[in-house]
């Protein structure tokens, strides 16, 4: 669908978080594989963004709850023959092992990460506006300079103990993504509005917007009612309006 942009709308907390971690994820993997001195920092920004979310809540509980629920939800379609089997025991089979990974592990997700003197200093010097300069943090400036395979290699030792994290935030996410059709719907006049039905327990409202179409959609929603308002907004510098045109779209409400 590389001719559409695709726009997503958690409708509770737990799914909003797991969107901010898939994000920091995918962030950290791209400046990574870059491995400049200057992607270095924002692959450390992620690493570091992460680690608020191990230690500001219980995320692996979190995380564990959502794949547990699902993989209960799934089990119940093996007696549906319209369902590919093969398919649906390929996903039962990740997340049964992927629950065992996170139970195993026994404390906070990433400790030894949050232990590294060099990341704890980097975590301190951010709070100041701006970037860190070498007279901010001459440890730094000296691992910048380090070879780009030993800084390739301290990077994905800090990122490891989230790996299951990455894995498991995937897959509740791919289950979710994938569990309701696309349906073809129109926006009169820029403005839709549709009542949730309470049984489905929608967790996340996907939209598909053709690229050409000079508009983005504004998502605002609960458990009962999401609505959306199509802006126009072609100068950044002024304000956005509402788009007076009917807009054409794909709509997927995802719940598992």
């Amino acid at each position: 669908m590389t001719d559409h942009i695709i726009y997503e709308q958690p409708l509770n907390e737990r799914i909003r978080t797991f969107l901010r971690l898939e994000n920091l994820f995918k962030q950290f993997a791209y400046h990574v594989e870059h491995g400049t001195a200057w992607d270095n920092p924002i692959a450390i920004a992620a690493i570091t963004d992460v680690l608020s979310f191990t230690t500001r809540s219980d995320i692996k509980l979190e995380v564990l709850k959502e794949l547990e629920r699902q993989h209960q939800r799934l089990e119940r379609l093996k007696k549906r023959p319209q369902i590919d089997q093969a398919q649906l025991a390929s996903v039962l089979e990740r997340q049964s092992g992927l629950i065992s990974q996170l139970q195993s592990i026994s404390g906070q997700l990433g400790q030894a990460t949050q232990n590294s003197d060099l990341l704890s200093s980097i975590r301190q010097k951010s709070s100041v506006p701006g970037p860190i300069c070498d007279f901010d943090l001459p440890a730094f400036q000296f691992w910048l300079n380090r070879p780009e395979h030993t800084r390739r290699e301290h990077l994905q030792q800090w990122f490891e103990p989230f790996r299951v994290l990455e894995d498991s935030v995937r897959m509740v996410l791919e289950v979710l993504r994938n569990s309701s059709d696309d349906t073809e719907e129109t926006a009169a006049k820029g403005f839709y509005q549709r009542v949730i039905d309470t049984n489905q327990g929608v967790q996340l409202v996907r939209i598909a917007l053709a690229n050409h179409l000079e508009c983005y959609p504004e998502i605002s929603g609960g458990k009962h009612r999401f609505t959306i308002r199509f802006m126009s907004n072609t100068n950044p510098s002024d304000r956005p309006e509402q788009y007076t045109e009917d807009v054409p779209f794909l709509l997927r409400l995802c719940s598992v």
